[in-house]
C-alpha cells in the first residue's frame, strides 16, 4: 500500500490540484485507518472539484472515525446537495443511508 501512496504522491507532484489523485490518496489513507490524512486529502479533492458526492461520502466516514460528528453531518449534507443537483439517485441514497448508519439523523 505504501507503494501506491508513493505513486500517487509522484502523480500529485506533477499536478497538485488533481482531484482524482487527492481522492485516491484519501482512500489509501482511510484504508490504513489514517483518517486525519484521509480527511485532509478528501477535503483538498473537494476544493479542486467541488462536485463529487462520493468524496463527501468518504470524507464523512473519515470525520466520523475522528469523532467529528458535526463535520461529518455537514459533509453528508453537502454530498446530498451535490447528488440531488446532479440527479444522482444512487449517491443520494447512499449518503442518506450513511447518515442513518452514523446516527447523524437527529
Amino acid at each position: 500500500m505504501a507503494d501506491r501512496i508513493e505513486q500517487l504522491r509522484r502523480m500529485l507532484d506533477a499536478d497538485p490540484e488533481d482531484a482524482f489523485c487527492l481522492y485516491a490518496l484519501g482512500m489509501e489513507y482511510a484504508g490504513r485507518d489514517e483518517h486525519q490524512a484521509a480527511a485532509a486529502h478528501l477535503e483538498q479533492s473537494l476544493v479542486s472539484d467541488p462536485d463529487q458526492p462520493y468524496a463527501c461520502f468518504q470524507l464523512a466516514r473519515s470525520l466520523a472515525q475522528l469523532r467529528k460528528q458535526p463535520e461529518a453531518a455537514a459533509a453528508i449534507d453537502r454530498g446530498l446537495e451535490i447528488a440531488e443537483s446532479q440527479g444522482d439517485d444512487k449517491a443520494y441514497s447512499e449518503l442518506a443511508e450513511l447518515r442513518v448508519t452514523l446516527r447523524l439523523d437527529g
